[in-house]
């Protein structure tokens, strides 16, 4: 009884009832904890290495639009619904289906997780000149150390928002500002790169960053919401506020400073304390709530005390940020990666949600679920394997509107029932 009490303790089973929803001025600091994150500037300075500062705005313009779409409409669903994203599966994918699919969403949070650990760690190192040695040791006590707040549930996510942000946003906005006062305002604007990227490479790797949080995350954030209009306003809020923000401070550094490494950049402009600061309160809001995220979906995989999987979590990463997962290459890879596989997911959701069931899915503990629904995976596999193969649109867009097209297609065809309401 007393593990039921303590998985329960952040309804990670269960619905979040109306006494516990919070207003869009909480939301908008817990979701902005989340959006302020050196791997947006990391992106924001890696379209800096192929894209003039033009294209560079375009390209964020364009990918946080498409965001904003994805994260409003999902966000919506997860207000209403009051569930997790893992729980919210559960209605297109099955009772057993949607622990398979739990499993995806912890698995690529992890990463992000320990790129970002790995991140701080060597920046820490670097600062503190402690060798090859001492940057392992770093950026393995980063990973483990960054997991304190996740264990303490939204509350304390929260209250580490209100602390952080303000300071995220006045030393980022310093470093801006310190970037244009080196190559002048007319430096920034007239940028020429020495690469080149495609400027839909550029949105792609745009989507690819927050694509994750936008399409599974937010739901875990937004169930908390008192109504859908704090919802969808916490949401745009983070988007194109925040998270444009970061991009486009990453990518005036890096016209500065000539590098998209983040710990070059700002030890180059001589700001050793102040940027340990944005470091850690940039990075530690962003993993508090990321860890929290995955805890919850295996929550719902595993049938386990969530506090249980979180240790477990940290051990692999700190052993993961061993690789040096911080390098630049390795980032744009892995968005390249999420771009791609993360939309169908989203457009399986959407769809099941807004059009097969018109927006009105049964209360969870009213709905008896069946284990499998074998038309998901299928939508999910063959739109991945179309949006790289077809030479039009961008993967990401194309990903999102052939998965929810092909799932509402065969069970259209097929007529499948995933669940029904208890007593009907």
């Amino acid at each position: 009884m007393e593990k039921e009490k303590q998985i329960d303790k952040e309804y990670s089973l269960s619905t979040v009832p109306q006494e516990e929803r919070k207003s869009y001025a909480s939301l908008t600091i817990i979701w902005m904890g989340f959006v302020f994150v050196v791997t947006s500037m990391m992106a924001g300075g890696g379209l800096a290495e192929g894209l003039d500062f033009q294209h560079i705005l375009l390209a964020t313009l364009i990918g946080n639009v498409f965001l904003c779409l994805i994260a409003c409409l999902v966000s919506y669903i997860a207000c209403k619904t009051g569930l997790t994203f893992a729980l919210m599966t559960r209605y297109s994918f099955g009772e057993k289906g949607s622990r398979i699919a739990s499993f995806f969403v912890p698995i690529v949070n992890l990463g992000w997780y320990t790129i970002q650990a790995a991140t701080y760690g060597h920046f820490v190192a670097t600062v503190l000149h402690c060798g090859q040695v001492g940057e392992y040791i770093c950026m393995a006590l980063s990973a483990v150390i960054m997991g304190i707040f996740s264990f303490k549930g939204i509350k304390a996510i929260t209250i580490l928002g209100y602390v952080a942000i303000p300071a995220i946003i006045f030393l980022s906005l310093g470093t801006s500002l310190k970037g244009i006062n080196m190559v002048g305002l007319a430096g920034v604007i007239g940028f020429t790169p020495e690469g080149s990227i495609s400027l839909g490479s550029g949105i792609t790797a745009i989507i690819g960053t927050w694509i994750l949080s936008t399409a599974t995350c937010i739901a875990d954030i937004m169930r908390y919401a008192k109504s859908t209009k704090a919802a969808v306003g916490a949401t745009l809020t983070g988007l194109l506020i925040g998270n444009v923000f970061m991009i486009l401070c990453g990518a005036i550094t890096t016209i500065a400073v000539g590098t998209s490494d983040l710990t070059e950049v700002l030890l180059a402009m001589g700001l050793v304390i102040p940027s340990l600061i944005l470091m850690t309160t940039n990075i530690f809001t962003t993993n508090a709530s990321n860890l929290y995220s995955t805890s919850l979906n295996l929550s719902n995989a595993l049938k386990t005390d969530r506090k249980k999987i979180i240790v477990v979590l940290l051990v692999l990463s700190a052993l993961a940020t061993l690789t040096k997962p911080y390098q630049i290459g390795f980032l744009f890879s892995f968005l390249d990666l999420l771009g791609t596989v993360v939309p169908p997911l989203a457009g399986i959701i959407l769809v099941d949600f807004y059009l097969l069931h018109k927006k009105n899915y049964p209360m969870l503990e009213e709905t008896e679920f069946k284990n499998f629904n074998v038309m998901t995976w299928i939508s999910w596999v063959v739109s991945i394997v179309l949006a790289n193969v077809l030479p039009i649109g961008l993967p990401s867009l194309t990903g999102l509107v052939l998965g929810g097209i092909i799932y509402f297609i065969l069970m259209k065809l097929t007529g499948k029932k995933v669940f029904r309401k208890i007593g009907e």
